[in-house]
């Protein structure tokens, strides 16, 4: 699929995405793992964002298993790109299979197995890998 479809697919998700009843990820973070697949539409949201991109995350930090999201805030309690957030993000605790931590967020989306199939037709790699494809 082209780069404008996946553009105005994530625009019409996130216009219809029921707002959260949480402000940031307030220690929602901690749960959040690293090098997610974003496609390159979010992965030049984060950038403008970050105001020009560059951002070079840690990606594992001593003796932990799983890799934490390279977005986290240091001591790790809050998303530092919370308003540009990829959908997998956003869908964060609307849908069953990605539950709030926090048992704040209750909303459910309906059609969030079509979302996820869609969303997985775009290409999509690691913030890192999105940052040396834009180097070459």
């Amino acid at each position: 699929m082209m780069v404008e479809d996946e553009a105005a697919f994530l625009r019409a998700v996130d216009a219809r995405l029921p707002n959260a009843d949480c402000f940031g990820c307030d220690g929602c973070a901690r749960h959040c793992t690293g090098n997610l697949r974003i496609t390159r539409t979010e992965f030049e949201a984060i950038c403008d964002y970050l105001d020009g991109g560059g951002w070079l995350p840690v990606i594992r930090r001593p003796n932990e298993m799983v890799a934490p999201c390279e977005f986290q805030e240091p001591g790790g309690a809050r998303c530092i790109i919370y308003p540009a957030r990829p959908l997998i993000c956003r869908l964060f605790g609307l849908v069953e299979w990605l539950p709030c931590p926090h048992g704040r967020v209750r909303a459910q989306v309906a059609d969030g197995p079509e979302i996820a199939a869609t969303y997985a037709q775009f290409e999509r790699h690691s913030y890192r890998e999105w940052l040396r494809r834009a180097d070459a």
